[in-house]
């Protein structure tokens, strides 16, 4: 028996709709922008929002236990899942997941005008959230005597903690802030 036209393209349609429906049971993949240099927990409400799943881990060779405020360095994406490596919010993503961090290293200032040492000095202070102390190098000198006169623009930094060339690792960001020994102008460093 022959079906009329209408209801073979009736039954070819019903199909087509049964199939469609079959195909549309699977969530199509989203594209994902990158959340490189976004903190975690914003990152992961990003991903929530898209419909994503989501989990992260440390991106150097370390394995710390990520918490929202870290930084994002690398993502990947598998459908709709999203996998962040991240680093503590202070520290320099590495060249790539699972390698080492490249730790700031300190700069030389010593035998340099306060004013200088402390221009070099203020992107480390950002980047570590770290202060520069000006400390006497000698008993009885103070630098901080006379504020804003700007006599101590012309002093000396004599020394400095930690040491040129000292990585700022996270265990030395555990200790103080940099520290720079100065010297008046009439006064020789020790």
């Amino acid at each position: 028996m022959r079906f009329p036209v209408r209801a073979s393209a009736l039954a070819l349609a019903g199909g087509l709709a049964v199939a469609g429906c079959a195909s549309d049971s699977a969530p199509a993949p989203v594209e994902f922008a990158s959340q490189k240099g976004q903190p975690l927990g914003k990152a992961e409400e990003r991903a929530r929002q898209a419909g994503l799943t989501f989990s992260s881990h440390d991106a150097s060779e370390g394995d710390r236990a990520p918490r929202a405020d870290w930084s994002v360095c690398f993502q990947s994406q598998r459908e709709r899942r999203v996998e962040f490596a991240v680093v503590r919010k202070a520290e320099t993503c590495p060249s790539a997941d699972g390698r080492p961090i490249p730790w700031l290293r300190m700069p030389d200032v010593s035998g340099r005008p306060v004013s200088s040492a402390r221009a070099e000095l203020t992107a480390f202070e950002t980047a570590l959230m770290k202060g520069v102390r000006l400390v006497g190098a000698r008993p009885g000198v103070n630098p901080h005597a006379h504020p804003g006169d700007g006599a101590s623009d012309s002093w000396t930094v004599c020394s400095q903690r930690p040491a040129p060339g000292t990585a700022l690792d996270e265990r030395w960001q555990a200790e103080e802030d940099i520290e720079l020994l100065v010297a008046p102008p009439d006064a020789r460093c020790p």
